[in-house]
């Protein structure tokens, strides 16, 4: 019987590190970056739909998903067994502990990955290309007025440098400075290799429907 992880492809960079060092890795699922643009309700259409691909074979899924925005609420599974880490996105994936998440965001964080950069880029540029440079600038203005900084998970899975770099145009344009702080994706290894004690993860059993509230 199989073991299928789906996950963002934001996180493609960690997983990926992640299952370099796993003995028999899960098969790969890697679902649009895109989907964090759109209503929640699109994003669980296309996760059900995923679910809902999966064939006979397949006896547990690994979520590479939090909570995200409700996205996963409401999912209803196969044949199989569905481990979700019990976050609300993905930062204490790469943080590695909520309260590294608590402790980092002291400093209100814009947090950043290479995976991040390039979905943010492709937003930013896009809305520039659509809107012209001064409405953008009021957006992001708006956008990014509770922020103090944009905030590099170095997770060791990425060029860091090189994501500085992409950044530098947009770093010149919104007035932020632009820190690091180092990750860890030990949170991600025990989804991929277990256990899956109940405080840190939400097993679902076949047949049934995702209740996030539920312990």
């Amino acid at each position: 019987m199989d073991t299928v992880l789906i996950s963002c492809g934001t996180l493609e960079d960690e997983v990926r590190n992640v299952l370099a060092a796993t003995p028999k890795p899960p098969r790969l699922i890697f679902t649009a970056a895109a989907l964090h643009d759109k209503p929640t309700n699109q994003m669980r259409e296309v996760l059900q739909q995923e679910l809902n691909a999966l064939g006979p074979e397949v006896c547990r899924v690994l979520f590479g998903y939090g909570l995200c925005g409700t996205a996963v609420q409401g999912l209803v599974t196969g044949n199989f067994t569905l481990i979700i880490p019990r976050v609300d996105d993905c930062i204490p994936l790469l943080l590695g502990s909520r309260e590294k998440v608590a402790e980092v965001s002291r400093i209100p964080s814009f947090f950043l990955t290479a995976g991040w950069l390039k979905f943010s880029n492709t937003c930013y540029y896009d809305t520039l290309a659509r809107m012209g440079e001064r409405k953008t600038a009021m957006v992001y203005e708006m956008m990014l007025a509770n922020y103090k900084r944009f905030l590099f998970i170095d997770t060791g899975a990425y060029d860091l440098a090189q994501a500085r770099a992409d950044m530098e145009d947009r770093l010149q344009r919104h007035g932020l400075p632009a820190d690091s702080v180092a990750g860890d994706l030990t949170w991600l290894e025990r989804l991929v290799a277990g256990p899956w004690p109940a405080e840190d993860f939400l097993t679902v059993l076949p047949h049934s429907q995702v209740q996030w509230g539920v312990m």
